[in-house]
């Protein structure tokens, strides 16, 4: 049967590999993004399953991918379905291969490696037509056509790392699962420019340009000490946004005009908070670097405010 994508996802000409991606799971290859904290991998994974099954992100429908959040206390029936207190309850592994959803294996790397050994077998056999796999139950489960693995992780499971000491090392096996079809997944600025307002992109780009500075590392390096990604600018945002639309009251995108509340949060707010849980001497460094107070002089004067206010009716429209 033929199977028709939706390319139309707004940020799909953003992301490297998309399609490629696309193209892996439509032949039965496992997918294993890889890349540090908070750069949007299993935000990835999800808009991926949406468009491989030709849906329209969040249609109200029952989603078509099944996340296992993995960690060293992941069971064998979160992942194969087992008894609990509340009766049988199935695996996420066995929602994903009996109802052709895509299985996010968030944090792959995390799991203990001989709970993740459930996985082989099922993984194994992700392109091969009709194959069968047992649920909790030791019964026989048939592989629906539309289903698809995408794992995620900060390593690629070779071991923790310095700052991903959470990590466990994967038996050779379940990482040749994944062979031909690993993505690295770092620091994306066409991505980031698309979603995160101008003026404050430019900053926190300043910032991550003075942190590799500091760490002695190239801009082509995603894994800092400190980080500056797109989860951490998205943060700051839905403050300065919130700021904004009480300080030129505008509406939110529920049509309402946020209420101005004494004390409220800002971005300024939001930034002191991050710099605050770095080394005290790193921190004085950046922000002397990137000027941070001539930005909180100036990111509520007329030429910001301006900038925003363009970037507001462009994104309305």
């Amino acid at each position: 049967m033929k199977r028709t994508f939706k390319l139309d996802i707004p940020e799909v000409e953003q992301i490297p590999d998309f399609v490629k991606i696309l193209d892996d799971l439509q032949v039965g290859n496992n997918v294993f993004l890889v890349g540090p904290a908070g750069t949007g991998k299993t935000t990835l994974g999800e808009k991926v399953a949406y468009s491989y099954h030709g849906r329209n992100e969040n249609d109200k429908k029952a989603l078509p991918y099944v996340v296992l959040n993995c960690n060293q206390w992941t069971s064998p029936t979160a992942i194969q379905g087992g008894q609990t207190i509340e009766g049988y309850k199935e695996g996420a592994l066995i929602e994903a291969w009996r109802d052709g959803k895509i299985l996010i294996l968030d944090e792959m790397p995390k799991l203990d490696a001989n709970t993740a050994g459930l996985l082989n077998d099922a993984l194994a056999k992700s392109a091969k037509a009709e194959a069968v796999i047992f649920n909790g139950l030791n019964q026989p489960i048939v592989k629906h056509a539309d289903f698809g693995c995408i794992a995620t992780g900060n390593t690629v499971g070779k071991g923790h790392s310095a700052q991903y000491v959470g990590n466990n090392k994967q038996d050779a096996s379940l990482i040749d699962r994944f062979s031909g079809s690993i993505y690295e997944i770092g620091f994306n600025t066409a991505l980031e420019e698309y979603l995160v307002y101008p003026s404050l992109a430019r900053h926190c780009w300043k910032i991550r340009e003075e942190i590799l500075s500091y760490e002695g590392k190239d801009n082509g390096d995603s894994y800092t000490e400190d980080l500056m990604t797109l989860r951490t600018m998205l943060n700051f945002q839905r403050n300065y946004l919130l700021e904004m639309y009480r300080e030129m009251g505008l509406q939110d995108e529920s049509g309402q005009i946020p209420e101005k509340l004494e004390g409220g949060k800002t971005l300024k707010d939001a930034l002191e908070s991050y710099f605050r849980v770095m080394n005290k001497d790193k921190a004085e460094v950046i922000r002397d670097r990137v000027d941070i107070h001539s930005f909180y002089n100036s990111y509520k004067g007329r030429d910001m405010k301006g900038d925003f206010l363009t970037e507001y009716k462009r994104r309305a429209a």
